[in-house]
C-alpha cells in the first residue's frame, strides 16, 4: 500500500521508521552546500541493511529514486532525492569493539565515534578526514583524503570488508577475496554501484603525542617543492598545505607537517626542510594525539554558533591535478581569487600525494607520479545571489582549466545516478 507514492513501512517489511514529517523532509532537502534543494517524498531511518534493501527494491519496482545520505556534507545535492526516498544512514551508527588491527563500523557512524572507541585502545585508522563529523559510509563512497594520504592513500584503501546493498536490492558482503568486483566498484563511486551499510576499517597504532611543525612561505613554488619532497620521502606522518589571503591581498602558503609519537621528522633533532625558503618557521609544538585528530572541531563549533555552517552557501570545488601541471593551474587559480571571491574564512587546500599510493580502483586518477589535490574552500553570503553566482562560475572555469590539463574531479560534479 502506498499513500501519495510512499509505501507504508509494513507493506515492504521495514523495521525502521519511514517518515513523511515536514521537518524530516525539509532536512533531507538540504545539504552542506546550501545551493541545491530537492524535496523527497519520505525519509527512511533504517534499522539495518535489510531495510535499505527493501526500500531499494521498492524504488526499483516503481521507478522511485532512492538515495543514501550520511551527514549531508555534499555540496551539490548528491544526497538528495527529488520526489524520492532518502535513506538517512545515521540510524545505523554502531561501532563495535576493535580487534588488534581493525574495527567493524556501521556506515552512519561518524569518524569521531570511531576514534572515541579506538583511541583508548591505542589504535586509529591510518587515514582520517580532517572533519571527523563525516560519516564512515559517506567518506568511503567518495574515497576519503586526509593529511596522512601521502603515506597511506585514500581512507577507502584501508577497508577489509564491506556490507553493501546493491542497486537490485541484495545485501552482499564483499572484500578483496569475496565478491571483489563489487568491493572495488563501490569504493569512491558515490553510490552508483551500491550503498555501503557497514565497513571493517583497518587500524594502526596511535601515539600518545604528535609533534607539529608549521612552515610559512611567500612563494608558491617553494611551498609546492617542499610539499612534494616530503610527500615522497615519508619523513612526516601528516602533511597538509593551505593557502590564505592576508589583509594586504597577498597569499600566505602554510605547510603543516606532523610526526606521531613526538619525533621531528629527522634524526638528530633537526627538521629537514630548507628554512631559507620559508618566510617564517618552523613553529614547533606538541599536542596529544586525540587533540590533534580533533583540531578542526573548535572551528566547526564556532561556525555552527554563528549559523554559517548550516545556512550559508558553500560553493566548494576539489580537483585532482597531475603534478607536472599543478603549479601552473594553482597559480592561475590564485590570480583569479580575491578576498570577496574567497569568502569569509575561505582558503585553498593543497595536498601532494604519490599517485601509486592511491589504490581504490573506482576513483578517477591522473597520469603522473604525483597527484595534487586542489580544493577551493569557500563560503558565500546567504543574502547575495550575485556573489554566489560568480563563485559558481569561477568553479566552472577552474573545472574546465583543470580537465584541459589532465585533472579529474574529486568528490564533486553531477549527483550520482539514484538507486531505483
Amino acid at each position: 500500500m502506498t499513500v501519495g507514492g510512499v509505501p507504508s513501512a509494513s507493506s515492504i517489511g521495514l523495521r525502521g521508521v519511514l517518515s513523511t514529517r515536514k521537518d524530516d523532509l525539509d532536512a533531507a532537502a538540504r545539504d552542506f552546500g546550501n545551493m541545491v534543494s530537492r524535496r523527497p517524498l519520505a525519509v527512511l531511518y533504517p534499522a539495518g541493511a535489510a531495510d535499505v534493501a527493501a526500500v531499494v527494491r521498492f524504488g526499483r519496482s516503481t521507478g522511485t529514486p532512492v538515495v543514501a545520505r550520511g551527514t549531508g556534507h555534499s555540496v551539490d545535492g548528491q544526497a538528495q532525492a527529488e520526489n524520492g526516498i532518502v535513506v538517512d544512514l545515521r540510524s545505523l551508527s554502531r561501532v563495535r569493539d576493535p580487534a588488534a588491527d581493525r574495527v567493524s563500523v556501521d556506515a552512519g557512524a561518524r569518524w569521531s565515534d570511531v576514534v572515541r572507541t579506538t583511541l583508548p585502545r591505542g589504535l586509529v585508522p591510518p587515514v582520517l578526514p580532517d572533519l571527523l563529523d563525516l560519516s564512515v559510509g559517506g567518506t568511503l563512497s567518495v574515497g576519503g583524503v586526509g593529511g596522512a594520504s601521502h603515506r597511506y592513500g585514500y581512507v577507502a584503501d584501508h577497508v577489509a570488508e564491506l556490507e553493501v546493498v546493491t542497486p537490485d536490492g541484495r545485501v552482499v558482503v564483499c572484500s578483496p577475496d569475496r565478491a571483489p568486483d563489487l568491493f572495488d566498484a563501490v569504493r569512491g563511486t558515490q553510490g552508483r554501484y551500491g550503498t555501503i551499510t557497514r565497513a571493517t576499517v583497518g587500524l594502526v597504532r596511535a601515539g600518545s603525542t604528535v609533534r607539529r611543525h608549521r612552515f610559512v612561505y611567500s612563494e608558491l613554488g617553494a611551498f609546492l617543492a617542499d610539499q612534494r619532497r616530503i610527500a615522497f620521502d615519508g619523513r612526516f606522518d601528516h602533511v597538509e598545505g593551505r593557502l590564505t589571503l592576508d589583509r594586504a591581498g597577498a597569499w600566505t602558503h602554510t605547510l603543516d607537517a606532523a610526526v606521531v609519537g613526538g619525533g621531528d621528522g629527522a634524526p638528530g633533532g633537526r627538521v629537514p626542510l630548507d628554512g631559507s625558503r620559508c618566510r617564517r618557521g618552523p613553529e614547533t609544538w606538541s599536542t596529544a594525539h586525540g587533540d590533534f585528530l580533533h583540531r578542526y572541531a573548535p572551528l566547526v563549533a564556532q561556525a555552527r554558533r554563528l549559523g554559517g555552517w548550516e545556512r550559508d552557501p558553500h560553493p566548494r570545488y576539489n580537483v585532482l591535478l597531475p603534478g607536472a601541471v599543478a603549479g601552473a593551474v594553482i597559480a592561475e587559480t590564485l590570480e583569479g581569487l580575491t578576498a570577496d571571491g574567497l569568502g569569509a574564512g575561505g582558503s585553498v587546500l593543497v595536498l601532494s600525494l604519490p599517485t601509486e599510493r592511491l589504490r581504490a580502483p573506482g576513483l578517477p586518477g591522473v597520469r603522473d607520479p604525483l597527484t595534487v589535490l586542489l580544493g577551493v574552500q569557500r563560503t558565500a553570503p546567504r543574502d547575495d545571489p550575485a556573489v554566489l553566482d560568480r563563485m559558481r562560475r569561477f568553479n566552472d572555469a577552474l573545472r574546465a582549466r583543470a580537465r584541459g590539463a589532465g585533472g579529474v574531479d574529486y568528490a564533486g560534479g553531477a549527483p550520482p545516478a539514484p538507486t531505483g
